[in-house]
């Protein structure tokens, strides 16, 4: 399938480009913090006796942010 060269999205019959790139940044940005989150949240809930380390956290979050930059990036396809 063709790619917009304007946006990158996928080329459809109903292809509308984003109005503003900073439109775009927003929703990555608000879907990555929500991911990262979710991570936290997940961390709170499976790590009782608070054994995690400060290095695993940040990386549980950060594995949080882009699982959900991933998931938005492939819902928007």
């Amino acid at each position: 399938m063709a790619t917009c060269p304007r946006c990158k999205g996928h080329l459809t019959d109903s292809h509308k480009c984003p109005r503003r790139p900073v439109v775009v940044a927003a929703e990555t940005t608000a879907v990555g913090l929500a991911g990262a989150f979710a991570g936290l949240v997940l961390i709170a809930l499976f790590d009782t006796h608070e054994q995690i380390t400060n290095l695993d956290l940040i990386l549980v979050v950060a594995a949080g942010a882009l699982i959900g930059i991933g998931i938005n990036r492939a819902m928007r396809g």
